[in-house]
């Protein structure tokens, strides 16, 4: 399928930095996070805080369909949210086809369960996410392990983000003390330049019944 075909599945990655109050901020999202999900062709959204860096929110918004998006970025609604957000945060923004999805178990909200890798690959882009799917493995041998997510730039060659999430906080910490979790980091960033953020889960919400259109 074409990266273009308005019927295939897109993920738009955003990242905040607040600049003023939080929440201001987070009220505001929560406004726009709301409207997306009646808009036809959504999926489901998930949004994080880095634990080391709280004023950083990370919004990953799965869509059923790149026409949906289109559609609705172009609305009087959506335009309103982000000019009213702009002044809030300095902002990151890509979009991202799913290379592989594993799903087992939900993340809890509210604890420090997600797992994000942002990756420059060095050239290979087959090798690396052979690399990930084998540091996935060796997460799935981890109690508590949710899944896990790669997903590859639309507009940024071989430009990847990594999702991998556990439980609950607990199980995501010994996860990342085991030798396996480390091991299979370090082979991975032998085909990519890594970075491993940590992020507490704020939300995970579906698209509405209007969303299913």
């Amino acid at each position: 399928m074409s990266e273009r075909d308005p019927a295939r599945p897109v993920t738009v990655v955003n990242r905040f930095e607040v600049r003023g109050d939080i929440g201001t901020f987070e009220a505001a999202f929560r406004a726009h996070s709301q409207f997306l999900r009646h808009r036809p062709g959504f999926d489901f959204l998930v949004t994080m805080r880095l634990v080391d860096r709280p004023r950083v929110y990370v919004n990953l918004g799965h869509w059923k369909r790149l026409s949906g998006l289109l559609d609705t970025v172009h609305d009087d609604t959506f335009v309103a949210h982000v000019q009213r957000l702009a002044p809030m945060v300095r902002t990151e923004a890509d979009q991202a086809l799913s290379v592989s999805r594993v799903l087992s178990e939900t993340a809890a909200v509210g604890e420090s369960t997600i797992v994000l890798l942002s990756a420059q690959a060095y050239g290979n882009p087959a090798g690396f996410e052979e690399r990930y799917a084998a540091l996935g493995e060796a997460c799935r041998a981890t109690a508590g392990f949710g899944g896990s997510d790669l997903l590859r730039s639309t507009v940024r060659p071989l430009t990847y983000t990594g999702v991998l999430w556990w439980s609950d906080g607990d199980h995501c910490d010994r996860a990342l003390a085991a030798g396996q979790w480390q091991s299979a980091l370090d082979e991975l960033s032998q085909s990519a330049e890594v970075v491993v953020e940590r992020s507490r889960h704020l939300a995970y919400e579906r698209g509405t019944r209007a969303a299913e259109g």
